[in-house]
């Protein structure tokens, strides 16, 4: 007892003068010793955590977001647990997220300067880290529980964000775009369009059950998108919705039809928004300054097209005022040009024809949520910390779950809605007669 009696008080007194000399430092302090302790108690938890932590875009001291701390922890604690077993089923992902790094290299040596090559590093976790991530969250069975937990913030932020669109409504009677504490209405948008294509999905690791639980989350989640007012988010949505439409549900045989009925006059909202905003004349509304923003970063681009100028050019001062551009590929091709462009679309292609490939019970959620965040950064930022490691660990944990299910013995359990389990090209699972 006096073993943890001892370092305990010393911790404690080390922390109560951290608060009397910096508290920002004393809360950092007391956040690193309950990482510590939830990591002795159960590792997979912060694992876990690195899911809803997404949602958390704060900056810590300026360089990187709560959200960067979590999922590089996570990462770390993964890689030690998982090893090498399972991961070869995902093994064409892990090659693609790894030539875009070394795609990405060439940048690197012929623009020299510190963000280039942090932003590297960065970039890596929220691919490879993230996809690592997800396979172990899959594989070790707490899919419901990170997952759970995205849904559940979502629906707080919809509810946020619905509730501070009415009370402005009933104030001034103007229809105002809804932003929120560090999270800007495009976020928000991008956040909630990810939790309605998960939820609508039904994968069998997230059952929402009765059925009015269901559908209530799918229309809260919606009045969130709505009330943001983000048209990257009602567009991304559509596109993910799209992509679960095109094959049967695994537990009824039957096409999904929804989005059917709902896509036209959603996407008639969001395209009349954009045509209002080019009809107004005004040089300065953000459909205005993307077409300018596009121009610039084509410019950029002419400079060095082969490789890019650079990965986070714009934290320097090289081209003027610094701009992150609000496209995925003119970003990446500003950044590492037209080599890491390649590497940066293949990455994209295989994770889709991977996951399409696998048992529709797994693959559809993943191969619509990446669809969902790529049509989403066609008008967005794309390398925005948590958004651009979610669609990663949602494709790490379709592969880590059917690794999981797939082991389960022979009966009820054993099968995704009844039916046996299918692998990569369709083939039936082998499976294990024991429990995993």
């Amino acid at each position: 007892m006096l073993i943890l009696t001892v370092p305990a008080a010393l911790v404690a007194a080390a922390l109560g003068v951290l608060a009397t000399q910096k508290s920002e430092w004393a809360i950092i302090a007391a956040a690193a010793v309950l990482v510590v302790g939830i990591v002795v108690y159960d590792p997979m938890v912060i694992v876990a955590l690195a899911v809803p932590a997404t949602l958390i875009l704060m900056r810590v001291n300026g360089v990187l977001s709560v959200s960067d701390l979590v999922l590089a922890a996570a990462t770390a604690v993964a890689v030690v647990m998982i090893r090498p077993r399972g991961l070869s089923s995902m093994q064409s992902l892990l090659w693609a997220g790894a030539a875009y790094s070394g795609a990405s290299i060439p940048t690197l040596i012929l623009n020299v300067y510190s963000e280039n090559v942090i932003e590297w590093a960065h970039e890596l976790v929220l691919v490879m880290g993230s996809m690592v991530v997800g396979f172990a969250i899959g594989r070790q069975g707490r899919t419901r529980f990170a997952i759970g937990s995205y849904i559940v913030a979502c629906l707080v932020i919809a509810v946020w964000a619905i509730g501070k669109f009415v009370i402005v409504f009933a104030l001034t009677g103007a229809a105002e775009e809804v932003y929120l504490p560090h999270l800007h209405k495009n976020t928000i948008g991008g956040m909630l369009s990810a939790a309605i294509v998960i939820v609508y999905a039904r994968p069998p690791w997230l059952r929402l059950s009765p059925a009015a639980l269901y559908w209530g989350t799918l229309i809260v989640l919606a009045g969130g998108v709505a009330a943001s007012q983000s048209r990257q988010g009602m567009i991304a949505a559509v596109a993910g919705l799209v992509i679960i439409s095109l094959r049967p549900r695994p537990e009824t045989g039957r096409r999904p039809v929804l989005i059917w009925v709902t896509a036209l006059p959603v996407l008639v909202f969001a395209f009349s928004m954009l045509e209002t905003q080019l009809e107004s004349g005004n040089q300065f509304n953000s459909a205005y300054q993307r077409l300018t923003w596009y121009q610039e970063s084509v410019d950029i681009w002419l400079t060095s097209p082969i490789f890019g100028v650079g990965l986070r050019w714009w934290y320097t001062s090289r081209f003027g005022e610094g701009f992150q551009p609000p496209n995925a590929e003119l970003e990446v091709l500003t950044s590492v040009g037209v080599v890491g462009l390649i590497a940066f679309l293949a990455l994209f292609v295989v994770a889709i024809v991977a996951l399409w490939r696998l048992d529709p019970a797994y693959g559809t959620v993943g191969a619509a949520v990446v669809v969902t965040r790529l049509a989403q950064a066609q008008l967005d930022l794309y390398w925005v910390a948590g958004q651009a490691s979610l669609l990663w660990i949602v494709t790490g944990i379709t592969f880590g779950a059917l690794y999981r299910d797939k082991g389960l013995p022979r009966g009820p359990q054993a099968t995704a809605f009844g039916r046996p389990l299918t692998a990569v090209g369709g083939s039936h699972l082998n499976r294990r007669e024991e429990a995993p």
